[in-house]
């Protein structure tokens, strides 16, 4: 049978409660003896009060935390500066004076970012004092059943916060008896190996809390996209038609477009087509030095300047803004900039952009992307009558191999397929440029096809080009025969440029670009800032993936005759710039090919004026349908043909968030910690452990009179094995008493 021990003076009254064998344990100054219940009894009372008074003070940690949580959940934004009363904090951006109140703005943000580091602070501290008397009641809940707790626990409040302790033997080895102790049960054990985990959790929470609500308290500059309004639907893109008012042309009338007198447009482009040839020259010119680099020029539209855009997925592409989309956009950006006080879009008030750092307006709209090959070839034709023929161009081949072919296109009327034609001269007269008139042909075939000496893929084009019996060949279906993967991209909706230079001796030579144009859908961006963003630049991003573009589209030629400013059959005065310049390099870019320099401004200033024709073509836009206003339904039922077109803008503002993995860290300790707050303030509800002082803990050690327990004992690691029940008195104070099995404690 387990012998029960008494401590000497002390009698048992229940398993954790202990009275003084006398009621009369301190004299009075009168020499009579008084019973500690007749004490005064306020100090007790102040003790209580006190009590009640850290259990709420512990509760209040809540309160700023969840204001944090709340700003970061819902990521407020404060403004231009992390000082922003009532969110007005100009930042002028669009003044001449953006950059001294960046300065003032910074010095501000400097100091309010300082005071919050002392409210971080000022939170991991009083988190630190909640956790330490968690451990506290943890411990002395823990001391009071049973067989008590390790002496190596008794001091766990005071010696958590330090990381090392986690480290520390004695918390690990404590729970197992000593080696002079009987042996203990395992539930007994186990239960004190979950305190010690909850000791080691807190240590682990209590150093992480400094950081975390730093992360919490701290706001970052951010991007921060306001709401997406839905601007338009995309219905449908002009280019498979000729040029109508419909696209923009601000000098040319609806006689004019209808009669292929495109010549009205060079009021507005003809200059710019002139401004790209004359940047493109330059920069390779440029590109020639050591530190050279070949820079795009740039082209005005409206308010907007814009250039293009090259992607690498799936074949290079070169994607071109749309003008209408960038007419559309002017408005804004001018508004933006203070430009246009009458003009007030109510999805942008004042205020949003006022109050950021830096504004990027944005806007969801078509772009058309293209990829073209030149090459030096000759060209021969077999007239099928007066109206039909098959233009084949020689020495093609393939991106990627060494085979040559022969590539073959239906032009002309009464053929199963959609093919359109147009043309016009280049001519000029200088006496430092030999004379030439060069012939310009722009087709567009929906099919292409190929032969050479031992394949033409079945189709039989090849006997039907060689023998007298081509009349009576079945052109549309030679044209329908299954290609190659390797000629899908090539051989559907090929639109060709081709030049020829008469002078020469061979008259059937040319040099000819062919292009597959591609209908995508690209966020169009821009600064709105004059400082940062002089040229009020556009930039595309967010352009579909391949997979998306669908088959090429359909081009009419005269959209290439627009781009030229140059009506139909007519010829281009040799005084412009691009035309002096083509011509010029015409004739070696025929003769050596990518061996000549001259292919490179060749290559550039045609790519100039295909970009220049695809960033003319206008689209239609429809009205959003009811039943996609509501975002949830708009995701499941959108048209991938015709997409909701968004607007919206970009802000760079001080903001709070949990956009980074920091933050969400940050985030699940903070929400751990409340947890502790929480189960610290039911568990004083519960129990009513009233913590007691450093100088408490001691007075009681000194008081305690030594029964033996420690007998044996040298080594620190067997002495914090000892187990002690804490226990008060009739008086409130604390008591140890040891759990001892060998021997009995006498009265002294």
């Amino acid at each position: 049978m387990e012998a029960v021990y008494e401590p000497l003076g002390w009698k048992r009254e229940s398993e954790t409660s202990y009275q003084p064998v006398s009621a009369t344990i301190s004299p009075d100054p009168s020499g009579q003896h008084v019973s500690p219940m007749s004490r005064p009894r306020h100090h007790r009372r102040s003790r209580v009060l006190l009590h009640w008074l850290w259990h709420f003070l512990s509760l209040l940690w809540l309160a700023p935390i969840i204001t944090l949580l709340y700003l970061n959940l819902s990521h407020y934004v404060i403004g231009a500066s992390v000082w922003c009363p009532r969110g007005q904090c100009n930042a002028e951006s669009n003044s001449e004076t953006v950059y001294k109140r960046a300065q003032e703005l910074d010095r501000q943000d400097h100091d309010t970012n300082g005071a919050l580091q002392f409210v971080s602070k000022a939170l991991e501290v009083w988190f630190m004092c909640v956790a330490t008397s968690l451990v506290y009641d943890l411990s002395i809940l823990f001391a009071r059943k049973g067989r008590g707790l390790p002496v190596g626990y008794l001091l766990s409040h005071l010696e958590f916060t330090d990381i090392r302790y986690i480290f520390s033997p004695l918390l690990w080895s404590s729970p197992w008896p000593h080696r002079n102790a009987v042996p203990e049960k395992r539930a007994r054990i186990l239960k004190l190996y979950i305190f010690a985990i909850i000791t080691a959790l807190l240590t682990i929470l209590a150093n992480l809390m400094g950081p975390s609500t730093a992360v919490l308290v701290l706001p970052t500059l951010q991007w921060i996209d306001t709401p997406h309004i839905m601007n338009t639907t995309f219905d449908n893109i002009a280019a498979a038609h000729r040029p109508t008012e419909d696209a923009g042309f601000s000098y040319c009338n609806a006689t004019e477009l209808v009669a292929r007198n495109y010549s009205c447009t060079s009021y507005s482009y003809g200059p710019s087509m002139d401004q790209w040839a004359a940047q493109g020259i330059s920069s390779i010119t440029q590109a020639g030095n050591m530190d050279g680099q070949l820079l795009l020029g740039t082209s005005q539209e409206y308010a907007l300047s814009f250039s293009f855009n090259a992607t690498a997925n799936g074949g290079m592409l070169t994607w071109v803004p749309s003008r209408q989309v960038l007419r559309e956009m002017s408005h804004e950006v001018r508004k933006t900039q203070g430009q246009l006080a009458e003009y007030d879009p109510p999805e942008y008030p004042d205020q949003v952009f006022n109050n950021s750092l830096q504004t990027i307006l944005k806007r969801q709209g078509p772009s058309l992307g293209f990829q073209w090959f030149c090459s030096a070839s000759n060209v021969f034709d077999l007239y099928l009558n007066e109206t039909q023929r098959i233009r084949c161009y020689t020495g093609w081949t393939l991106e990627q191999g060494n085979d040559t072919y022969t590539k073959c296109l239906r032009l002309g009327t009464n053929f199963d397929n959609t093919d359109y034609n147009s043309q016009f001269w280049l001519a000029i007269d200088d006496p430092d440029v030999p004379e030439y008139e060069t012939g310009v042909e722009v087709h567009f075939a929906d099919r292409a096809m190929y032969f050479n000496d031992t394949e033409d893929f079945g189709s039989g084009i090849k006997s039907c080009l060689t023998n007298d019996t081509s009349p009576s060949c079945d052109w549309d279906q030679i044209f329908s025969t299954t290609l190659p993967e390797e000629f899908r991209n090539i051989s559907s909706n090929v639109f060709f440029v081709s030049y020829q230079v008469p002078s020469l001796e061979n008259a059937d030579g040319r040099i000819y670009c062919e292009h597959v144009t591609y209908l995508s859908f690209a966020t169009y961006n821009v600064d709105t800032s004059p400082m940062s963003n002089t040229q009020n630049l556009v930039t595309l991003s967010n352009i579909n993936a391949p997979a998306d573009y669908g088959a090429p589209i359909i081009l009419s030629p005269d959209w290439y005759l627009a781009a030229w400013s140059v009506d139909y059959n007519a010829t281009l005065d040799g005084s412009r710039q691009i035309v002096k310049k083509l011509i010029e390099v015409l004739p070696d870019t025929y003769e050596l090919g990518d061996q000549s320099f001259d292919w490179y401004y060749f290559n550039l200033l045609h790519g100039y004026a295909m970009g220049q024709a695809l960033s003319m073509v206008n689209h239609y836009n429809g009205s959003v349908p009811a039943e996609l206003k509501s975002r949830a339904v708009k995701e499941a039922n959108e048209d991938p043909a015709h997409p909701v077109l968004h607007t919206w803008a970009t802000i760079h503002v001080w903001a709070y968030g949990l956009s980074g993995r920091t933050s969400k860290l940050g985030t699940a300790v903070v929400l751990l910690g409340s947890g502790c707050v929480l189960a610290r303030f039911f568990l004083g509800l519960v129990t009513g452990i009233q913590e007691r002082s450093t100088v408490e803990v001691l007075a009681a050690a000194f008081e305690h009179r030594h029964q033996g327990e420690f007998e044996g004992l040298e080594e620190a690691s067997h002495l914090a094995k000892v187990r002690y029940q804490v226990v008060e008195d009739g008086d409130g104070k604390q008591r140890f008493i040891p759990s001892k099995r060998t021997s009995r404690w006498s009265h002294a």
